[in-house]
């Protein structure tokens, strides 16, 4: 019969061992990795249960699953997919995501989590976020504990199959006299000769007349214009691909050919030959996806209502104003480079002929 020896070393408890007989009939003591001489006794009771049946050794303590703060940390050090045209980018959108769940389920181990308490989660984080953040932080998560399941971290993804927040398609656009407003006070800051005004006011007005992220204008290469022919190639978001994974050719506005070609000869030189750089410790270079160039406070200064993403908005307002104009659906998909034709039918309702006369179609 075994025993359970308490081992201290130089006067501190250093854990629970265990003495036993062996199947070669040796004495042997080892250490059981055990928190409580309880369960170093059950622990015990194992590995005699072992040696009766002839097996020899001890068994090795099963890992313990990590907490889902040292998950993610994993995660976001090792998650790669083929599709993903940013990783950098994406691990520093998915690290903001999964920081609104960390206060709440960070210290918990990974694989204690149940269904429940992942619905009681989405419960506390819409009490504090908007139901899009909601959405995205809860993808995120059951993004890591699928790669989790996959790479045999774990044996159970709690998240699979959780009930999302609905999506709020927020799309906030200028009227007419707030772009013309805009493009002004822009036109009169680059008549100063200001180089940041000049740049501002041609990016800006490219935006509104072309519907272009800013990623993809902050991409935008005079290779990838053609002012005589009016051509425009959308091959680059930053310098990775367009949101939707191909390039898109355009017709370049003809409202915009005088704009670029004034801002052509002012233009700063850069090795990649970018139409908008951004000016940086004295040197022209790609600007980045917190660079706001001024455009929040040219929007105020200008009496635009405020807007939660400004370049965004500005895309918002072309595609808006092109339906309102009669411009087609399925066009519009085509320009702004949607994947998917349920993006683009977030602005069917301003289509003037949307519903046209159907309520007149009942007659008493």
């Amino acid at each position: 019969m075994g025993d359970i020896v308490r081992m201290v070393r130089r006067g501190r408890f250093i854990g629970w061992y265990i003495r036993y007989k062996d199947v070669d009939g040796r004495r042997k003591m080892r250490a059981s990795h055990q928190p409580s001489q309880q369960l170093a006794r059950r622990y015990l009771l194992e590995v005699e249960g072992r040696v009766a049946r002839g097996v020899i050794g001890i068994p090795e303590p099963a890992p313990q699953a990590p907490t889902v703060a040292k998950l993610v940390e994993r995660f976001l050090c090792e998650y790669s997919r083929p599709k993903l045209k940013d990783l950098d980018r994406y691990r520093v959108l998915a690290r903001t995501a999964l920081r609104r769940v960390l206060p709440v389920i960070g210290e918990r181990g990974a694989d204690s989590l149940t269904a429940g308490e992942v619905a009681r989660l989405r419960l506390l984080l819409s009490k504090r976020y908007a139901d899009n953040s909601v959405r995205l932080a809860l993808t995120c998560t059951a993004t890591v504990f699928s790669w989790a399941l996959k790479e045999s971290i774990l044996s159970n993804n709690p998240f699979q199959g959780v009930e999302l927040p609905p999506r709020r398609d927020l799309v906030e656009y200028l009227s007419r006299e707030e772009i013309q407003a805009l493009l002004t006070l822009c036109a009169d800051r680059a008549s100063t000769g200001k180089l940041s005004a000049q740049m501002l006011y041609g990016c800006v007005h490219l935006a509104i007349h072309s519907g272009l992220r800013k990623g993809e204008l902050l991409g935008l290469r005079w290779q990838d214009l053609d002012l005589d022919t009016r051509r425009l190639t959308v091959s680059r978001s930053f310098r990775g691909t367009p949101k939707g994974g191909k390039e898109r050719h355009l017709r370049l506005p003809s409202a915009c050919v005088p704009i670029l070609s004034s801002w052509r000869k002012l233009c700063p030189t850069t090795r990649e030959g970018l139409v908008f750089p951004v000016m940086k410790h004295g040197k022209a270079q790609m600007g980045e996806s917190r660079s706001m160039l001024g455009l929040p406070a040219a929007l105020e200064q200008a009496g635009c209502h405020p807007l939660q993403r400004s370049w965004h908005a500005l895309r918002h307002t072309f595609a808006s104003h092109f339906v309102m104009s009669g411009g087609s659906i399925l066009a519009l998909q085509k320009i702004l480079g949607h994947h998917d034709i349920k993006q683009t039918m977030t602005y069917a309702h301003l289509a003037p002929e949307f519903l046209g006369d159907e309520m007149d179609r009942i007659k008493f």
